[in-house]
């Protein structure tokens, strides 16, 4: 079995996947595993639900003991019984035994108290449905009061080259002071960054005869130290992105990486209560280009 620093650096995001051509997204999943990808986060409230059935086919390609699966827990926990509820829910559609790290996806999805929740998620540890403990998309506050009672693995919160709040607010160092992985989704803002041709990351692209997503991935993978989980079905897209590991950037353009920010970001206040304004998880889907 597999602990996540154990891991390829690049996940496989199961957000939005297309399931209009099923067959061909199984392939394109079944290759990311061939190429060595064996990180892989997925939720019940995608596609309300059908990207976790749709996981049923894969995992009677691939020996679930091959791939570290994150589960997040949805709205709403009202009691500790629903989280072992939700869990078999995943059990079930998979057809699998355990899953590797749950977690909540936001704080606000559990009315008892967070605390209740991972006193809960360690006792199915003990059970064995299990294996670690997790967190997604909480406050520094929080992830530190749960750290205070608990032994986290991982963290998944977003995080880009346009959008660094978890590393403005100390959460970024807190996990590396407390050896827990950060793996962050919306690493390329849906390809968006990209978009955007900033003119110095068009000029690092060029300058390493590599695409501008390419750049993004192996500055977060190998200066950063996190863990991008990347979503695509296209079979040249999965080679491009494990690619971008096979070389090294040098110290001035990393410095340009890691200064550059979009202010429009930082100028948002995060809603952590879900009371009406943007939470967390939609921080990295604001000032979308026009297609």
């Amino acid at each position: 079995m597999l602990d996540i620093n154990h891991t390829n650096p690049i996940g496989i995001g199961t957000y939005n996947l297309n399931l209009e051509n099923k067959e061909k997204t199984l392939q394109a999943l079944l290759y990311s595993v061939s190429k060595g990808q064996n990180l892989m986060s997925t939720s019940l409230l995608y596609d309300n639900g059908k990207v976790v059935d749709f996981l049923y086919h894969f995992f009677q390609k691939v020996k679930k003991d091959d791939i570290f699966l994150t589960c997040h827990l949805e709205a709403y926990i009202e009691k500790r019984e629903d989280i072992e509820k939700q869990l078999d829910e995943y059990l079930k559609r998979m057809h699998i035994d355990y899953v590797d790290a749950l977690q909540v996806h936001n704080s606000y999805v559990s009315k008892i108290p967070l605390l209740s929740t991972y006193e809960e998620i360690n006792r199915l540890i003990e059970k064995g449905k299990v294996r670690f403990l997790a967190t997604s998309n909480t406050s520094l506050k929080e992830l530190q009061e749960l750290q205070k009672h608990f032994t986290l693995t991982s963290f998944e919160g977003v995080y880009n080259l346009e959008c660094k709040y978890y590393e403005n607010i100390g959460l970024l160092d807190f996990c590396k002071q407390n050896n827990i992985q950060f793996v962050c989704y919306q690493a390329l803002r849906r390809n968006q960054i990209a978009k955007m041709n900033y003119p110095f990351l068009v000029d690092l692209a060029k300058k390493y005869n590599k695409t501008q997503n390419q750049i993004l991935l192996n500055w977060l993978v190998k200066e950063k130290n996190l863990k991008p989980i990347v979503k695509t079905t296209t079979l040249q897209n999965i080679d491009d992105n494990l690619s971008s590991l096979d070389f090294t950037l040098e110290p001035n353009d990393i410095h340009l990486l890691n200064c550059f920010q979009d202010e429009r970001f930082n100028a948002i206040e995060i809603d952590w209560k879900n009371q009406g304004g943007i939470t967390i998880d939609k921080l990295a889907s604001q000032f979308k280009l026009q297609s």
